[in-house]
This record gives structure tokens, C-alpha cells and sequence, in this order.
């Protein structure tokens, strides 16, 4: 039980630093006007933050940078992550294989 708690903690304290990333992205974007509203801030936000990149939510040439940007930090971010979580799985895993 205490390794899925440690497991399920470390997975829900990385979506939710993501999500707050993402929330920060769309309101930016939303405050500098290059979107019209936080709805479509933060579902441009996401696509461009996990590099989906649909497409159908574009910015106007003046901010396109910004999406760009958007993307370079969360692809940054999810290796970032990947090898946070990669460190707590070789501290926790190992123990719990003694243990047993």
C-alpha cells in the first residue's frame, strides 16, 4: 500500500505542476490578447504544451512565438518529469523487492 500511495502521489504532484504550466500558458496568451478567451487558452495551451499541436486554434503572427515556446517547455518539462519519476521508482522499488 505505501509504494502506490508514494506512486500515485508522485503521478498526481506531476499532472498537477503540468496543469498549473498550462494554466499559466493560457492565461498569458489570453491576457496579451492572442486569444479570445480562457477556453481557448487553455485547450491551445494543452495541445501546444503535450506538442499534439491540432491546429484548429492558431495565433495571430505576432504571438506564434509564444506557442512555440509553449511547446519547448513542455516537452522540457515531460523529460524533466519522466526522470523525476524515474528516480522515485529506483529509490521505492528496490526497497519494496528486499522487503518481500
Amino acid at each position: 500500500m505505501r509504494i502506490f500511495v508514494t506512486i500515485a502521489g508522485t503521478f498526481g504532484l506531476l499532472l498537477f505542476s503540468h496543469t498549473i504550466q498550462i494554466w499559466i500558458w493560457a492565461i498569458i496568451l489570453v491576457w496579451l490578447g492572442a486569444l479570445p478567451d480562457l477556453f481557448q487558452g487553455i485547450y491551445f495551451s494543452l495541445v501546444t504544451y503535450t506538442t499534439l499541436g491540432y491546429g484548429d486554434v492558431i495565433l495571430i503572427d505576432e504571438y506564434k512565438v509564444f506557442g512555440a515556446m509553449a511547446s519547448v517547455n513542455g516537452l522540457l518539462n515531460f523529460g524533466v518529469s519522466t526522470a523525476f519519476l524515474v528516480a522515485v521508482l529506483s529509490k521505492v522499488l528496490p526497497n519494496h523487492l528486499s522487503e518481500t
